[in-house]
Parts: structure tokens; sequence; C-alpha cells
């Protein structure tokens, strides 16, 4: 009976510990991809074949892993300096689109307020700025040509030439002998760091299955415990024709009295969407709304989906965490 019991741990231990690495393996390919993406400038674009869409992926499969942030704010970085060049070629609008990709994946880049900030500016209309002009360098002067006083006899002329060659051949070959030693020590390394990579994943496959577990039960519980059940203190309907069309000037004018009223209430907001892609969209326009009447303040937002009737927004009581249970796709 004791036999029996202990062959039917081993096989659940096996069991678990072969699930954990065929997770971890997927995940480790998913970031492969999304490195290949991010070198490869994929990041919005092509549909179902890019960073952006592999990242959320990541991040619905794997919440607390670390490994993807990095990459997030690559994305980012990448996003802010395009708007700027847009925006040094007066591309205004194309600029704001780069930003927005920003500010819905990662509000922290470095650098994103700051060029927020300056296209804000633009859109006020004090914004540009005029490129100062490249300052007149000084013509070169002409170099002396040298003068020799002594003409080397042909004897010495030949024997330095032929210095001169063996000592290139001598360097030539010693530079080939050290990059053939370096190409064979980074081999070695890459051995033996596969190997070391190979040992410790299988000594943590367990470990790291309870860890997971753990982790799992604890967001679980602290989901449930953020299930909001206060009244909204507003309600404001909003078109869904406008949010279609994904004109912004349109969709600005119609939230600006909205944001006036998160700030006056310092209300957290549940947006009720039809699509997560709208949900995302409206977050975005939100944020820069609430932004330019007080920079200081951070908007609370969750999304509610819904299958029929007009989208809406409702604002609630001040939280330090999501409103709603949320599920990314």
């Amino acid at each position: 009976m004791k036999s029996i019991i202990r062959s039917a741990l081993a096989y659940t231990l096996f069991a678990l510990a072969s699930n954990v690495t065929f997770a971890d393996a997927q995940l480790d390919e998913l970031l492969v991809k999304i490195d290949a993406d991010i070198s490869a400038k994929r990041l919005s674009s092509p549909e179902g074949n890019n960073a952006i869409q592999k990242i959320w992926q990541f991040k619905a499969l794997a919440p607390y892993d670390q490994r993807i942030n990095h990459r997030v704010y690559q994305v980012g970085e990448v996003y802010v300096n395009l708007a700027n060049q847009a925006r040094g070629k007066k591309q205004y609008a194309q600029a704001q689109v780069y930003l927005d990709n920003v500010w819905m994946l990662a509000y922290l880049t470095p650098g994103l307020e700051q060029a927020q900030d300056e296209l804000d500016k633009v859109f006020k209309g004090s914004g540009n700025i005029a490129k100062a002009a490249p300052k007149p360098t000084a013509p070169a002067k002409p170099v002396a040509k040298a003068t020799t006083t002594k003409k080397d006899s042909a004897a010495d002329k030949a024997r330095k030439e032929k210095e001169l060659a063996a000592a290139k051949a001598a360097k030539a070959k010693a530079e080939k002998e050290a990059a053939q030693r370096r190409k064979e020590l980074e081999e070695k390394e890459r051995r033996l760091a596969q190997l070391r990579k190979e040992e410790e994943a299988k000594r943590q496959a367990a470990a790291k299955l309870a860890a997971l577990e753990a982790q799992r039960k604890k967001a679980a519980k602290e989901v449930e415990s953020a299930e909001e059940t206060s009244k909204p203190i507003a309600e404001f309907n909003l078109n869904q024709d406008l949010i279609d069309s994904r004109k912004i000037r349109d969709v600005r004018t119609n939230l600006e009295p909205i944001c006036q009223e998160i700030l006056d209430n310092e209300a957290s907001i549940v947006l009720h969407t039809r699509t997560v892609q709208d949900y995302r969209w409206l977050t975005v326009r939100l944020t820069l709304c609430v932004r330019r009447l007080d920079k200081s303040f951070r908007l609370r937002h969750s999304n509610q989906l819904i299958s029929e009737g007009a989208p809406s927004v409702t604002l609630h009581p001040s939280r330090s965490m999501s409103l709603l249970k949320q599920t990314r796709s």
C-alpha cells in the first residue's frame, strides 16, 4: 500500500513539474518572439504579428512575471522617439498617435510626459520653436606641405618598405589568431551558460510551481476584495459613433466636462464599453484630458464590457486598486 502511495505521489509531482516546464517554455518562446518584433520594428503592425499584441498576451498568461517590463519600456521609448521626430516634422497628429500607444502600454516610460508637454504646446498654438541656424564653419587653413631636406637613398627606402610590410603581416596574423581565440572562448561560454540554464530550470521547476500557485491564490483573493459595491457618484453616457470614428477632437470636446467632474470629486471611474479596444482608447483620451487640467492627478480606471446599450462612464469614490475584476484579452 505504501509503495502504491509513493508511486502516485511521484507521478503527481512529475506531472506538475512537466506542466510548469511547458508553461515556462511557452513564455520563453513568447519573449523571443517579442524581442524579434521589437528588433524588426513590428511594434503595432501587422495585425496579429506585432510586439504590442504579444506583450498583452504575455501579461495575460503571466501577470507577475517581471521579464516583460524592460521590453514594455523598450517599445515605449521607440514610440516617444518617433513622436519627437514627427513633431519636428510638424506631423502633430501622427505624433499624438505615437504617444497614445505609450500612454496605453507604459505610461511611466521616460520622456513621455516631456514629449506630451511639447506637443500640448503646439496644440495650444505656442509650440512653434524656430530652429537654430547652423553656425558657419571657418574655412580650413591650407596645410603646409612638409619639405624634406634629404632624400632617402633607394636602398634605405626599399628596406623601410620591406620592414613595414613585414610588420603589417605580423599584425594581421596576430589579429586573426586573437579573433579565433575569442570565437572559441565565446562558444565555450555559450555552451556552459546553456548547461547552467537547463540545470537551474530543472532544479527550480517544483519550487516555482508552488510559488505560482500561491501568487494565483493571492491575486484571486485581492481581486475578489476589490469588487465594487458602492453606488456611482455620477454617470455620463458616451456616443458610440464618435468612439468608432476615433476622431480625437470631437471626443475631446465631449470628455472635458467629465474630466472636470472627475477632478472635482477626486473620483475613480468605470468605463462601460462594447470592446476592450474601445476601453483602452477611451482610457488614453481621459488620461490626457485629466492631465491637461491637473498633471498631479492619477486616473484610476476599470472596464466593464456591455453587450448592448450606449457606452458610459461612471464615477466612484477614489480607490487605490482596480474597481472591477479584470480579464485581459
